[in-house]
């Protein structure tokens, strides 16, 4: 039978907690899908519509067709439960509640964040060979992980974006060393290029943020950045050494669809066994995807744990 949900409205800041992502950092930052019977679906459009001279003469007309393709993948569940003892329930404190809601939300909002992350590594290993129109298949790589991350690498990725034609606002997380860096260059530090306040992850007082040329750069706790030799591992306090592996991608070159995010967890006594335990769960059922090639960038520099004035 379900539980009285105490953990509702009840927030104080009276439980230490080891130290982690809230997640949830990325969302709004690509373009969704449709969602057909579980099934995520984004249309990809490719080739070149180009006028042609009249002679003056009636002739015949020259269509030219677009080709288009649709990129399908079914959705995946996920579930994170935790228990609580039923004799104890009634003896927490609103503030140890609070911490129980909060880690349940916390473990949806992190997954929400690495089906993104996930889903370009795979994009940038592998590409996609169907996608119309020619051109790349697979996104390119910028750095080979022995140099520290320079504000040129920023221009030289969003250049090679903007080249191919594209208008839309770019996204780049980055650890916060890798930040603490680019800060050494005083036009990237100036109070001018603070970033638009409208943005998805603006309002997330965690995460530091640039606009630069267009790319909305944005500082992401350690525990976002899993691929690359020195990915990070739980309980590490800085980074050990080798490369990090980080994403550069305008919105549409990139789909990602959730069909649920429950955060608030469902709470109820686990029948079945002793004592009844309360079995707390909640749920995610998501996809993402690289689409467009050209419209995402890995950049590949080294991990650092300290910062260099630039010379």
């Amino acid at each position: 039978m379900p539980v009285e949900a105490w953990f509702k409205e009840k927030i104080r800041d009276d439980v230490a907690t080891r130290l982690q992502s809230k997640g949830g950092l990325l969302d709004g930052t690509m373009k969704t899908g449709e969602n057909v019977a579980g099934t995520v679906k984004f249309p990809i459009a490719g080739g070149r519509i180009t006028m042609y001279k009249l002679s003056g003469a009636i002739e015949e007309v020259r269509p030219q067709g677009l080709d288009i393709d649709v990129v399908s993948l079914q959705a995946t569940d996920y579930t994170a439960e935790a228990t609580i003892r039923n004799q104890d329930s009634m003896r927490q404190t609103p503030s140890y509640q609070a911490e129980v809601a909060g880690a349940m939300a916390k473990s949806v909002r992190m997954k929400r964040d690495g089906l993104k992350f996930d889903a370009l590594n795979a994009f940038c290993n592998t590409g996609n060979a169907n996608i119309p129109g020619g051109g790349p298949t697979t996104p390119k790589t910028i750095g080979d992980g022995t140099a520290r991350i320079d504000l040129t690498d920023v221009n030289k990725a969003s250049a090679q974006v903007r080249g191919v034609g594209s208008d839309e606002e770019i996204y780049w997380p980055i650890p916060y060393m890798w930040f603490e860096q680019l800060c050494w260059y005083k036009e990237f530090a100036s109070k001018d290029y603070q970033g638009d306040k409208d943005l998805p992850f603006a309002q997330s007082g965690v995460v530091d943020k640039k606009t630069w040329k267009g790319v909305h750069i944005m500082a992401l706790p350690d525990e976002h950045f899993t691929y690359g030799t020195a990915a990070w591992v739980a309980g590490q306090d800085e980074w050990a050494a080798g490369y990090l592996d980080t994403y550069m991608w305008t919105k549409s070159a990139v789909g990602c669809e959730t069909f649920w995010s429950k955060e608030q967890m469902d709470i109820n006594e686990w029948i079945g066994k002793a004592g009844k335990p309360l079995l707390c769960d909640t749920a995610l059922s998501g996809a993402a995807v690289g689409l467009l090639p050209e419209g995402v960038k890995r950049l590949r520099f080294l991990a650092i744990n300290d910062t260099v004035r630039p010379s």
